[in-house]
C-alpha cells in the first residue's frame, strides 16, 4: 500500500525564457514572489536552486524561477525540457532532474505491467517465474555482499566503506 506524504515532487517546463516554476512545491518551500535564490548545478546534471537572501536570482511576480541559459546548456537542458522537481524542505532547496532520472529509479516498466492483476487475484506466472529466474541469474552473476555500513554493496573486488578493497 501506498503511505502519502507531503507532496515534495512535480514535473515541470521549462518556458520559452528558461523560467520554470511550480506554486505547490514553492509554498511547500515557503517561497513566494521576490524570494530570493542561488542556482548552483551539480556533477549529476541537476540544477541546485538555494533560498539565500543574498542571492543572484529572485523568484518573479509569478513566482517563477529564471534559470540562466548557460546553466540550463551545462545541465543539458533543452528548450521546453520537461524536468523533475524536488523539493528539500529541511534545506528550503529545489533539484531539478532531467526525467531520465526516473527511467533509473523506477521499476522496469514492462514488467509491472506484465505483473498487473485484479485485486485479490494473483499475479500471471509466466511473468512472475520469469522475474525470479532473471533475479537468480543477476545475482549468480554480480555476488553482493554486505558491507560495513549493513547495505548491499558489490562482492569480489568492490570497495568496502573504509575505502579499501577486498584483497587488502
Amino acid at each position: 500500500m501506498r503511505t502519502r506524504h507531503l507532496r515534495r515532487y512535480a514535473v515541470a517546463v521549462f518556458d520559452d525564457k528558461g523560467r520554470i516554476s511550480d506554486r505547490t512545491l514553492f509554498a511547500v518551500l515557503g517561497w513566494s514572489a521576490g524570494t530570493r535564490v542561488d542556482i548552483a548545478v551539480h556533477d549529476g546534471g541537476a540544477l541546485v536552486v538555494r533560498h539565500d537572501r543574498r542571492g543572484g536570482h529572485v523568484l518573479t511576480g509569478r513566482v517563477k524561477i529564471a534559470v540562466p541559459a548557460g546553466l540550463r546548456r551545462w545541465c543539458g537542458f533543452g528548450e521546453r525540457e520537461q524536468v523533475l522537481l524536488v523539493a528539500v524542505p529541511s534545506l528550503s532547496a529545489l533539484v531539478v532532474h532531467g526525467l531520465e532520472k526516473l527511467d533509473r529509479a523506477l521499476p522496469d516498466v514492462r514488467r509491472v505491467v506484465a505483473d498487473a492483476h485484479r485485486p485479490g487475484e494473483r499475479p500471471p506466472v509466466a511473468s512472475s517465474a520469469a522475474a525470479s529466474s532473471a533475479a537468480a541469474a543477476s545475482s549468480e552473476s554480480s555476488p553482493v555482499a554486505p558491507s560495513v555500513s549493513g547495505r548491499a554493496r558489490p562482492g569480489r573486488g568492490g570497495v568496502s566503506a573504509a575505502g579499501g578493497g577486498d584483497d587488502d
